[in-house]
């Protein structure tokens, strides 16, 4: 199992499983050195953990809430809250020097002089209610904090700092524009998000299909049911009966989902291939969750609407930093946050506030940037930044108004692959970007790598297609080596006759690549409803190709979510494709590659290809799709080119 996989299945561990109460000291002597990473600096003050606090709800709902107070602190203190459906109690007793370890920010931020708080939310765990995932966050994010603003030694500022659906919270928390929530840290936010910007993220869609790693999450983290004693308790009562059980259900070992190769185990890809959809949860085994309404709900169903999720006019406030990495399936997301609240936000000193800082990395793992970072199987050299530090100057300027010049710091931060650099920018998009095109030419002969498919910086001067065929029976795998997990050498599957591959010619100087993709496909084919997938590669003089980033839609979703618009078989349509955000330096001598094809699994759940609910049925049918290119149907792939001047 390499490095990366080790850390997504650890990172799932913690989440599953809940540890032991208790209270610690940092000391820097003590804090852990990982190999090329920036250590925590300890702050002077020991931590003492209050837990399983019941905070109570507008209606009468009571959230258990951990509170992590630094010792002998000599004044009010400000809040630093996460909101998490994944057990507050894995942050008391993880390694609190550990910097991947959920645990760690709870007792670093402490030790500098902040309260902190671990909720769980409604239904999960020690909270009381009905969990629905990503229900009812504005309206107890706001009760929170309420409560909060009782306390005697609260200061009377807050913020919300948190990753994946607890970064979604600080989104969700910010649109509740309550007065004590001064600022956010959102990390890899995007399951708060709904239609804000031309996109549609809801909960692991993307392009109209939902996200297969999801079965995965709602066995280990979704359940909808746990072990609690009868209510209502007082907190004496139900400390003193706590440790004798564990609220979460069994659902076994992450060794059953991971191979030691870092693949998905037999059992589980087994699974993850199981038709209908919705009866993978049953396959598995799996406590009740929201999988059923998750796999088979349109993008615009009524149903999502209790998710609060950030739309085009959500108010919002609060000063915000907004981190993520290019591999993260919600990096799209973060910038179309990032604008939103430079527009939206209810007051000129948030709308001023507003940073973004991307590192190379995949989700939730921007801290872990090293001397030798590594994103899959590319080397990106020393990637080092202090997160940690930034974090807690962010928190003395928004909540302790400490001067402390983070606040003219650069609005964009990232990372530049292939540079392997940290690049910096006042604007987004950047300023200077110029919009390029690369046009999809052949012989007719596109598929696999070894075909004669082009890509070349002007429109064709002859028209040509190319044809492939998706069967749903054996989609495109990618397992756990997808985009959105890191840049993993694609050549050997390129060699798939249902892939259409278009390379340029190598490079004759350095380009820069920042910003949003686009694309646009005519094509036609034999089925009223398929996918379309495009991926964007850099392929180094060896032949070496590693994937970027990609694009995915439902082409029932070709003239919006909001409607299904089938095909006419044999007629040929124009299909724009979102490609969403990435950043590379595609080296002089390297080429530009494209892939096309219908699936991309389990990133994606398979189309059917019968116009039907895919998550219902179990009858498909193959899909025969033509690709058109040259005058007339001229077919490309436009990216954000940085001259290097900018």
């Amino acid at each position: 199992m390499n490095e990366f996989t080790k850390l997504a299945a650890r990172r799932l561990v913690l989440l599953a499983f809940a540890l032991l109460p208790g209270s610690y000291a940092l000391s820097a002597s003590e804090a852990t050195d990982a190999p090329g990473t920036v250590p925590f600096e300890a702050g002077p003050y020991g931590v003492r953990v209050e837990r399983s606090h019941f905070v109570p709800m507008r209606d009468g709902v009571r959230l258990s809430t951990d509170l992590y107070f630094p010792e002998d602190y000599k004044g009010k203190l400000p809040v630093i809250i996460e909101r998490t459906p994944y057990d507050k109690g894995a942050r008391r007793n993880a390694n609190p020097h550990d910097p991947i370890s959920p645990a760690s920010q709870a007792y670093y931020f402490a030790s500098h002089g902040y309260a902190v708080a671990v909720q769980d939310r409604r239904g999960k765990f020690e909270s009381e209610g009905k969990y629905v995932v990503l229900n009812n966050d504005v309206e107890d994010a706001h009760d929170t904090l309420d409560w909060f603003a009782e306390q005697s030694w609260f200061s009377g500022s807050a913020s919300m700092i948190g990753c994946s659906i607890p970064g979604a919270n600080t989104i969700k928390a910010a649109q509740t524009l309550h007065p004590a929530l001064k600022s956010i840290v959102p990390q890899s936010a995007a399951t708060g998000h709904g239609t804000a910007g031309d996109t549609m993220a809801k909960f692991w869609i993307r392009g109209g299909v939902q996200n297969l790693a999801m079965p995965l999450w709602t066995h280990f983290s979704g359940s909808k049911l746990f072990f609690r004693p009868p209510s209502p308790m007082k907190r004496e009562e139900y400390l003193a009966v706590r440790d004798f059980f564990e609220p979460a259900p069994s659902v076994g070992s992450l060794s059953e989902v991971i191979s030691e190769d870092g693949e998905l185990s037999a059992r589980w890809k087994e699974a993850l291939m199981h038709l209908p959809l919705v009866e993978i949860d049953d396959v598995l085994g799996s406590p009740p969750s929201d999988w059923d309404d998750l796999a088979s709900r349109a993008p615009m169903d009524p149903w999502w609407d209790g998710g609060d999720y950030l739309e085009d006019e959500t108010p919002v406030n609060g000063a915000a930093l907004h981190i993520n990495s290019w591999h993260d399936y919600g990096v799209n997301e973060t910038f179309l946050q990032y604008q939103h609240f430079r527009e939206k936000a209810a007051s000129g000193w948030a709308r001023d506030n507003q940073f973004v800082i991307i590192s190379p990395l995949s989700h939730c793992n921007a801290e872990t940037v090293s001397t030798s970072a590594r994103i899959g199987d590319r080397e990106l050299g020393d990637a080092r930044f202090d997160f940690w530090g930034t974090y807690l100057r962010w928190f003395d300027y928004t909540l302790k108004g400490i001067d402390n010049g983070i606040a003219a710091m650069p609005r964009i931060q990232y990372f530049l692959p292939g540079a392997n650099v940290w690049r910096t920018a006042e604007e987004w998009p950047l300023p200077g970007t110029q919009r390029t095109r690369l046009f999809l030419d052949s012989g007719g002969a596109a598929n696999t790598r070894l075909g004669d498919g082009r890509l070349i910086f002007s429109v064709p001067t002859s028209a040509g297609e190319d044809r492939y065929t998706y069967d749903p029976a054996d989609p495109v795998y990618t397992g756990l080596k997808a985009v959105q997990q890191g840049s993993f050498e694609a050549s050997s599957l390129e060699m798939r006759e249902d892939i259409l591959v278009y390379s340029s010619d190598p490079l004759e100087e350095a380009l820069e690549i920042t910003g949003e993709l686009r694309a646009r496909l005519w094509l036609s084919a034999d089925v009223p409803d398929t996918d379309l997938a495009v991926k964007l590669l850099d392929v180094y003089p060896d032949g070496r190709a590693y994937p970027i980033q990609e694009g995915y839609l439902r082409l029932r979703y070709r003239e919006g979510y909001d409607r299904e618009v089938m095909m006419e078989p044999g007629k040929v349509y124009a299909i724009d494709l979102d490609m969403l955000v990435a950043a590379n330096l595609f080296k002089a001598g390297h080429r530009v590659r494209i892939e096309v094809t219908s699936s991309n699994f389990p990133s994606y759940g398979r189309n059917l290809n019968t116009g039907g609910n895919s998550a219902l049925e179990s009858e498909h049918q193959p899909a025969r799709v033509t690709i058109y290119h040259g005058p007339g149907t001229s077919s490309y792939i436009e990216l954000p080119v940085v001259p290097e001047s900018a």
